[in-house]
């Protein structure tokens, strides 16, 4: 083991490393490790067992192995490509080592009867097996020790060998002794502790440590632990400031509830319920409310919402889009109005007359609730007792934005909301931030929609199967992924679609709709689509949320191979909202890619929301499912949040327990695991 520079600590820079300059400095610190201590922590990804020495007699071409033995001729060949070959032999057999370069110090050491240790890749050659460039060492000198544990490989970035790795943490281990275990008496006694599971994985001397490995799950718990904490730590600053105290007696819910043509679930009664218990107190409510689409989560913003207003308090609701946004100033309107109280409306496109008058209300206090995009948290949006704030498709917006709206008010309430579910115990480690609501039931009478998987080269049955449907007088969606073609993904645009649909069903109303649209347009259309007086809508994928037209009973994505299960299952969710039977149809473009095959499976056999969300963050992994604005989560070094699952139950109890006995042991494990990479970033 490599001997540590005098003075060298766990919190020395990395600098403090021998071996490791200025250049070196720079890389390191770029991939996140600044101090001694984060080289401990930069885990290796796998392992080669170079323990064992292989009689040269017994190799095999293919095979990857070490040999020892005496060189016995070097053969310096200057033709074309200038190399050497070296005849390498242990008593049973001979193997050639053939070099493409080799500089002077080297020359020096590969001498004709020096003992060598190699290891590499074994390949047939001109003269039988050969290696190319094996790592080496020269097994006469008194410091040659053959390898007695895994050589481990460490994630790198260009410049760094894995070499100059195991030099490095070979130093770090030097100090593992000093290394705080803040677990250690919080644990059962079958865990190891946290300096055995370092040592374990770094220099592994029997089995290669699988994610299962105690070792292994003993750093997972210790890095979801940190995680949690670290997004826990967002909401301390505001759960200590005082909250407006929103409560009513419950006559404009009850109002409400009267006019309502249905009742409500008993799921969506729960989660009012806690709602409300928040919004009584004087602690800001930070609340994530889960559904799967079309389980009422409108309707329950709709009772928070009343209930703030009630109290004589302002309500916010921002949408990712504008659609979105306009939808629920145009639903929340046709609610508040039976009830005295009126709803604005706010995006960047509106007139700047309309929205100087938006604005004037607000200030004033005249104007009690508004819907909006990110128009809502510029610096001119001015409220006059903001009470509630409520995001809806949360996953579009990041903390920033969230922290933007909620410094519009003297510590609102906030409810974020979502149809893109994740399972209930990766929520309380990604939003330990918010407390979880989840509705895990539909209104009654919804019928399933039947979803279809099929090739674009039954397009012309599919065409034939829309006419019976418009004569029924039903409406149908079209959905394509591309504005314009691209020869590149070879894709079907949005705008070809429409002039496709349009000379092949003459006579019906087609609208179209896409991103690139002036908002006004895009009213215009979606408004004809909503009246009937436009049958089919060709539109991009920005319908995927918020749009609700019962009588479109037929949705048609072409391209869905090309689409998340997330989308697919938001684009499903435009359907189905009418009392007819409705559908959706998956074209493809083939051949398909295993996971495009699998994404396309689980939509065919499943509508559970939950279950869509869980394969997705299967096959995508957290980063790409999460989003890089939502959490610092993404980064994991050891934990998998899907494999350990079964950790992330453990890891609450334990946060409320060191940050009641030991705050200042919470805060180094934070610090050890995500050290510069604290950006999650306040939400209030």
């Amino acid at each position: 083991m490599a001997v540590a520079k005098t003075g060298l600590y766990l919190q020395s820079s990395v600098s403090a490393l021998r071996g490791v300059g200025p250049a070196l400095v720079q890389r390191l610190q770029r991939m996140d490790l600044w101090r001694v201590q984060d080289i401990l922590f930069h885990l290796p990804t796998r392992y080669q067992d170079r323990r064992l020495i292989c009689p040269i007699a017994a190799l095999q071409p293919g095979q990857e192995c070490a040999v020892l033995g005496e060189i016995v001729s070097i053969n310096h060949q200057r033709g074309r490509r200038e190399q050497w070959l070296v005849t390498l032999s242990d008593g049973s057999g001979c193997l050639q080592i053939r070099l493409f370069h080799m500089v002077a110090a080297l020359r020096g050491q590969w001498q004709v009867g020096r003992r060598l240790w190699c290891f590499g890749d074994l390949r047939g050659g001109f003269h039988g097996l050969e290696m190319v460039h094996p790592e080496w060492q020269m097994a006469d000198v008194p410091q040659f020790q053959a390898p007695r544990h895994l050589t481990p490989f460490y994630p790198s970035s260009e410049g760094i060998t894995q070499a100059q790795w195991r030099r490095w943490v070979a130093q770090a281990l030097t100090l593992l002794d000093q290394l705080p275990d803040y677990l250690e008496d919080r644990l059962p006694p079958h865990w190891p502790s946290l300096r055995e599971g370092l040592r374990l994985l770094h220099e592994s001397a029997d089995e290669i440590p699988s994610p299962q490995h105690p070792a292994s799950q003993r750093l997972a718990l210790e890095e979801l632990l940190a995680n949690h904490l670290a997004v826990r730590r967002m909401r301390q600053p505001g759960a200590m400031q005082n909250a407006p105290c929103l409560h009513s007696d419950g006559q404009l819910w009850q109002r409400f509830l009267a006019q309502l043509p249905f009742v409500l679930t008993g799921a969506q009664e729960r989660v009012i319920a806690e709602i409300n218990v928040d919004l009584a107190r004087h602690r800001p409510m930070r609340r994530l409310l889960q559904g799967d689409v079309g389980s009422g989560k409108t309707l329950v913003a709709a009772a928070a919402a009343l209930t703030a207003l009630e109290a004589g308090y302002q309500v916010v609701l921002m949408a990712p889009t504008e659609i979105l946004a306009e939808q629920l100033y145009t639903r929340f309107q046709q609610w508040l109005k039976p009830l005295d109280w009126e709803a604005g409306y706010l995006v960047g496109s509106r007139p700047p007359r309309a929205r100087r008058e938006t604005l004037e209300a607000l200030a004033s206090g005249r104007l009690g609730l508004v819907t909006g995009t990110q128009a809502l948290f510029q610096e001119e949006v001015e409220f006059s007792r903001l009470g509630l704030v409520i995001i809806d498709e949360q996953h579009r917006f990041g903390v920033e934005q969230r922290r933007q709206l909620l410094e519009k008010g003297a510590m609102p309430h906030l409810l974020v909301m979502t149809a893109t579910p994740i399972p209930r115990t990766l929520a309380m480690t990604v939003h330990a931030d918010l407390e979880v609501s989840v509705i895990d039931a539909l209104p009654p009478g919804r019928t399933p929609v039947e979803t279809l998987v099929m090739p674009d080269s039954r397009r012309p049955q599919l065409i034939g199967r829309m006419q019976h449907m418009l004569e029924e007088g039903r409406q149908i969606y079209w959905v394509c992924p591309l504005i314009e073609e691209s020869e590149i993904l070879e894709l079907q645009a949005a705008e070809a679609s429409f002039a496709d649909l349009q000379s092949t069903l003459p006579g019906v109303t087609i609208g179209l709709i896409h991103g690139r649209m002036r908002a006004a347009e895009k009213a215009e259309v979606m408004a004809a689509f909503q009246s009937g007086a436009v049958r089919i809508l060709v539109a991009t994928t920005v319908i995927e949320v918020g749009v609700d037209v019962p009588n479109a009973s037929l949705m048609v994505v072409e391209h869905a191979e090309r689409l998340g299960l997330a989308q697919l299952h938001q684009l499903r969710g435009r359907v189905g909202r009418g009392a007819q039977q409705s559908s959706c149809i998956l074209l493809y473009h083939p051949p398909l890619s295993s996971k495009a095959r699998e994404r396309l499976r689980v939509m065919r056999e499943t509508h559970d929301g939950f279950v869509i969300a869980r394969k997705d963050l299967e096959l995508r992994g957290p980063g790409e499912y999460l989003g890089t604005r939502q959490t610092g989560i993404l980064q994991m070094r050891v934990a998998d949040i899907l494999r350990d699952e079964a950790l992330l139950t453990l890891v609450p109890v334990l946060a409320e327990q060191l940050l009641r006995e030991d705050p200042d042991a919470a805060q180094a494990i934070v610090q050890r695991w995500l050290g510069n990479r604290l950006d999650y970033g306040q939400v209030g």
